[in-house]
């Protein structure tokens, strides 16, 4: 009779561990479906521009304001001179105008806000550089030959460009060789292609493609330079800190467990500056996997010396003018490629994907699938473990029982 007892409490036991299973499954899965509604999107092309941009795709300007309901973060894809991607924060009240034909002419003061912003941050695609990497060392070396590409004397095409409230999208190319997609949103989520990066409402995503580039070296390979401007004083002992950190695991991007993160004082001091986020790797080919990735390699940021003639053809001279020159002014290379990859030469394809924000990036969570194996995988052994426990002490009970009536 007890271990008929016994036996039904351990079956009624496991039925109510399955139920209880089931119940964090489900808990889980709908604790893991996308956030809702972080901030409402607005994207605008070439806001108040008419005459000079009508039906002309080489003028490419996006303005994207993102409200929450205390604030506004205003992104913007600049093409018109320099490729710059900002990030600014403002009060709701705030708006972003331009003085276009000041703008086509480089003059500061050409691009404004209505109210200064609260934090401002701009990445600059300021060169591209192919380089001939004679010792296959996937490093852009001093000595090294070098053709330089300046995205200023580009020509800009236009091919898509998409909004809601939820995202915005935008893909440019020049030519056929560089290509450009852009993305924001309103929600914190992994982006749709390889290296899916964690993205929050607070940071747009910049995918860059070097596709069937001539190669002018035996041994070619890509570099870029990119330039950070934020709205913080340069003072003695400031400057950006890159920082590399591992994450979790490598389930969006396998075999990838690094993230390198590019903080501006303001943000690795208070958590409210702007920040670069990538995963140190480039694809060398349009289906994005493990078998067609390769290395990024990145140098230390370095100041710029007279920032705001060297900014003349950008966005933020645009908006700060002379300015610049009292503000935090860095650049840094990446390059694309590790030794003895084959080169660019081996597909003629290579890529990067980063994203910019304000405040810090976001960190990498285990996903509802990982904790769902992740307890199954722990829980049915310990279940049998316990159950086996159970029946061993039980057998033990009953042959004692046994036993004992023997003697009587």
């Amino acid at each position: 009779m007890r271990l008929n007892m016994v036996l039904q409490n351990r079956h009624k036991w496991i039925s109510s561990w399955g139920f209880a299973i089931s119940l964090l499954f489900l808990n889980v899965v709908l604790c893991d479906e996308p956030s809702k509604l972080q901030r409402k999107l607005t994207a605008t092309l070439n806001p108040g521009c008419r005459d000079i941009c009508e039906n002309n795709k080489a003028i490419t300007l996006v303005h994207i304001a993102a409200a929450s309901d205390t604030d506004t973060i205003h992104y913007v894809w600049d093409f018109t001179g320099k490729p710059t991607i900002m990030v600014a924060l403002t009060s709701k009240q705030a708006e972003f105008h331009i003085d276009w034909p000041r703008l086509i002419d480089s003059k500061p003061g050409s691009a404004y806000f209505t109210e200064v912003p609260q934090y401002t941050f701009m990445a600059i695609i300021n060169r591209i550089f192919q380089y001939d990497d004679a010792h296959d060392r996937a490093m852009l070396d001093d000595d090294a030959n070098v053709f330089v590409y300046d995205p200023h004397n580009f020509t800009w095409n236009r091919s898509l460009l998409w909004s809601n409230e939820q995202d915005a999208m935008m893909a440019i190319n020049a030519g056929d060789d560089f290509l450009f997609k852009l993305n924001a949103y309103s929600t914190k989520d992994h982006g749709m292609d390889f290296p899916h990066l964690l993205h929050t409402s607070n940071s747009t995503q910049i995918d860059i493609v070097f596709n069937n580039i001539t190669n002018r070296y035996a041994n070619p390979r890509f570099a870029i330079e990119l330039l950070f401007v934020v709205s913080e004083q340069a003072v003695v002992g400031s400057e950006f800190e890159v920082t590399k950190r591992k994450t979790l695991d490598d389930e969006h991007t396998p075999g990838i467990f690094e993230i390198v993160d590019v903080l501006s004082p303001g943000a690795f001091t208070f958590s409210a500056g702007g920040f670069i986020e990538y995963r140190p790797v480039s694809y060398t080919h349009p289906e994005r996997d493990v078998a067609t990735s390769t290395e990024t390699r990145q140098s230390q940021p370095v100041t710029v010396r007279s920032p705001s003639a060297a900014l003349q053809t950008t966005l933020a001279y645009a908006l700060y003018g002379t300015k610049l020159d009292s503000y935090l002014v860095q650049g840094m290379n990446v390059s694309f490629g590790v030794s003895e990859d084959g080169f660019y030469r081996k597909t003629n394809y290579t890529t990067m994907t980063f994203q910019v924000g304000y405040g810090m990036p976001p960190v990498e969570e285990l996903s509802a699938f990982v904790l769902i194996v992740a307890g199954i995988g722990i829980g049915v052994p310990l279940v049998v473990l316990v159950v086996s426990i159970i029946y061993v002490c039980v057998k033990k009970l009953r042959n004692r029982d046994r036993f004992q009536q023997q003697r009587l």
